[in-house]
């Protein structure tokens, strides 16, 4: 006789444990998702198009969803497509190299005849935000060049930025935005992030012009102070004007005399027309200071008709940017559009050999669709968001932030969006409460457009892959980021267990 098998029964308690259990999990969900909806009621974004996608980091149920199909611009939250497909590409260990060369001979004089040339490739890091000044880049090639024994050039200053096709501008920028830092030109050879800045004081009386100073000035601008010293206590209010192709910059408004003796500065900054002649004028001040002399013009690669035949020449000096990781931090947690449309541009150039707005949009394309994100219905059309014409669906947002958790690079991703009471765009949001330590989110913002998408981990250190898109609202600004708030504080709450 062959031994009867032993049934062994699950105890009834531990079965029942497990219902009760799930039937929580379910009564906890259905509880979130009422919560939510309430928040959506708010009669004060009543007459908005807000969507929303909240899916589980482990195992993608979706968790929670209104309108998660449907387009909205997303403003700079479109900078985790740019930069996600930046690191598939190029890799984590990706710099760029901006290199400068002689083309020509060293006379025994001491005067170089031939032209002096700066190759750009794009490097956008030459800025405060990367702790990186171009004055000291300059001040080292200009020592290198009086250690080969150059007091002069006969020649040209050449700023080579044909690593870039020649737009400045992404499709569907504001004309209307074009002073102001975040709308940047965008080219191969950068520095200071192709901006200036002036610093105003109130003058002696009122009546007087105020006084400005422009840090770093050498003489590529010029500028128009029309900025009146008037009593009182109010806050300056200042405006700035520049015509396009022009960098001539007027300063119009008033400051205030009152607290004179104990003001700091007013710091205004305005973006420069031809980033490339900027900084190449840059050097050229910078090796008059050293005493060399320069006996020709200051060109941009445009100007110069004839070809540079690098394959002949070897680098006399060159600068390498920080890798990617540290671009893609600057670029997230300070929403950094010049950055962000570098990126894009490159992406471009080191997959297709065309440094195009185009390009890299083709290729942040490539990459989500090779990871099983539909396109079909997305428009994109810069690196950073600043377009209106940019159009994504809350589920393809949370499907990258899901596809990133899943990845190699899912510490560096994760660690590159900003933190509640860190230093970035989400500095100041949702301190004091359980989300504080828990959120990782890329903020974005124009007018009539709020959107945050991100990381958050739950009461059961669950990750939740997040997006809120809100778009076309009447109310100020600040009461959409309260929304987005507390939708983040409850999913930091949620909880699935009893």
């Amino acid at each position: 006789m062959h031994p009867v098998p032993r049934v062994t029964e699950t105890p009834a308690r531990t079965t029942d444990t497990a219902r009760q259990e799930r039937r929580f999990a379910r009564s906890a969900l259905r509880e979130l998702q009422t919560d939510i909806d309430a928040l959506l009621k708010s009669r004060d974004v009543t007459n908005a198009h807000i969507g929303i996608s909240v899916i589980s980091a482990e195992t993608g149920e979706s968790v929670y969803r209104e309108n998660h199909q449907k387009n909205f611009i997303p403003a700079s939250t479109l900078k985790l497509f740019t930069t996600a497909a930046a690191l598939d590409f190029l890799g984590k260990d990706f710099s760029y190299c901006t290199r400068l060369y002689l083309d020509g001979i060293v006379q025994k004089s001491g005067e170089f005849h031939g032209n002096v040339i700066i190759r750009g490739a794009g490097d956008p890091t030459w800025s405060s935000s990367f702790n990186v000044n171009p004055t000291d880049i300059f001040e080292a090639w200009a020592q290198k060049l009086d250690s080969l024994g150059i007091t002069s050039i006969k020649g040209n200053i050449i700023g080579d930025d044909s690593y870039f096709e020649g737009s400045v501008y992404a499709p569907g920028w504001m004309w209307d935005d074009m002073t102001f830092p975040y709308s940047a030109q965008i080219s191969a050879i950068s520095s200071g992030d192709n901006k200036i800045d002036i610093t105003v004081m109130p003058g002696a009386i009122a009546g007087d012009a105020a006084k400005i100073t422009v840090k770093n000035d050498h003489k590529f601008v010029r500028i128009i102070n029309s900025i009146i010293t008037v009593s009182g206590t109010d806050i300056p209010d200042i405006t700035t004007v520049r015509q396009p192709n022009s960098n001539v910059i007027e300063l119009r408004g008033r400051m205030p005399i009152a607290g004179k003796g104990d003001r700091d500065p007013y710091t205004v900054s305005v973006t420069i027309d031809n980033p490339t002649q900027f900084t190449i004028n840059q050097f050229k001040n910078i090796l008059e200071d050293h005493g060399i002399k320069i006996r020709g013009a200051v060109l941009d690669i445009d100007d110069w008709n004839e070809r540079i035949n690098y394959t002949v020449m070897q680098p006399v000096a060159q600068h390498f940017s920080p890798t990617i990781l540290s671009i893609i931090n600057v670029i997230n947690r300070q929403s950094h559009n010049l950055c962000a449309e570098s990126l894009l541009k490159t992406l471009g150039k080191e997959t297709s050999g065309v440094g195009s707005f185009e390009k890299g949009v083709e290729y942040v394309k490539k990459f989500l669709m090779k990871n099983g994100i539909s396109t079909d219905d997305m428009t994109m059309v810069d690196g950073s968001g600043l377009s209106r014409l940019n159009l994504c669906t809350p589920h393809q947002l949370t499907q990258l932030l899901l596809l990133m958790n899943r990845g190699e690079c899912r510490q560096e991703f994760a660690s590159s969006l900003a933190s509640p009471g860190e230093s970035g765009t989400m500095r100041t949001r949702v301190l004091g409460t359980l989300a504080e330590k828990r959120l990782r989110a890329k903020t974005g913002s124009m007018n009539n457009v709020s959107t945050l998408a991100g990381y958050v981990t739950t009461r059961d250190n669950e990750t939740l892959c997040f997006a809120i898109m809100m778009n076309n609202f009447t109310v100020q600004e600040s009461i959409a980021r309260n929304l987005q708030d507390l939708i983040t504080m409850r999913l930091a709450s949620f909880s699935r267990k009893n």
